[in-house]
């Protein structure tokens, strides 16, 4: 299932039926100044809070909301069966997925002749520092929704201060009612930037970095076997132990596939 589409079809959904639900037009609820000071405030926050020392790690986390994640499960299991059948990758991942890379180092360890501490030291001080760049980017994402809010605020404190000075000239009743609800446009967008967009994204991409972790443990578990020469048996129990228990029945599957 992808996610982040649903959740835009889901937003989406609930905006229109609220705004048919009070007999309004969209166009009421547009302003594109109010939309400007929300968005370009939280561009310019994002610019100087995101970690772009780490730019393509941001780009390939991002990348995670678009990715299927029973297609990347079936992968992994036959990649895994194939590094412990003819110790190489015969099936290609064109995401170069962490657990991906993994294998594709294991294997390299693999040929060095490395002790299996070694080994598993080195994978897993790559699984580590990769889990740590995705959570450092997923929080930083969803850290930026403290602030749509307050720029939607300040969005709003200035409408009121434009209104302020119109009453000061004795403005009617309709007019101020009109300039009021623009004002109060500001702060809808920074709430649904906030709450519809950033939030859930931060959510869903520190979701994506535990499957890829999980994905990649299993990796290298897999890896770690190989260099134990461990038996078809004790490689297909581990292996088991580490997948939900509806998947278990599937790794046989997988293995007469590979084979």
């Amino acid at each position: 299932m992808v996610l982040f589409p649903l959740l835009i079809v889901g937003s989406g959904f609930i905006i229109t039926l609220v705004i048919r639900h009070l007999d309004q037009s969209l166009l009421s609820y547009f302003d594109f100044v109010a939309l400007l000071i929300v968005l370009g405030g939280t561009l310019l926050v994002a610019v100087i809070t995101l970690p772009w020392e780490y730019r393509h790690d941001v780009v390939k986390v991002l990348s995670l909301l678009f990715k299927k994640e029973r297609p990347q499960f079936d992968l992994l299991m036959k990649q895994a069966i194939s590094v412990y059948q003819t110790r190489d990758l015969n099936i290609k991942d064109n995401h170069r997925s962490l657990y991906a890379r993994v294998l594709q180092q294991g294997i390299e360890l693999l040929t060095l002749n490395l002790p299996v501490e070694t080994i598993k030291n080195i994978l897993g001080d790559q699984i580590s520092m990769q889990i740590r760049r995705n959570k450092r980017v997923a929080y930083a994402i969803k850290n930026l929704a403290k602030y749509p809010p307050a720029f939607g605020l300040i969005g709003t404190v200035f409408g009121l201060v434009n209104i302020m000075k119109k009453l000061a000239s004795t403005a009617d009743a309709s007019f101020l009612g009109a300039e009021m609800s623009i004002a109060l446009v500001a702060t809808m967008y920074g709430l649904m930037v906030a709450n519809f967009l950033l939030n859930p994204i931060g959510e869903l991409l520190l979701k994506k970095s535990e499957e890829e972790e999980e994905y990649a443990d299993i990796a290298l578990t897999a890896i770690v076997l190989v260099a134990q020469q461990a038996s078809y048996l004790e490689f297909m129990e581990q292996i088991s132990a580490l997948v939900p228990e509806h998947e278990r029945a599937n790794i046989q599957l997988k293995w007469d596939e590979v084979a």
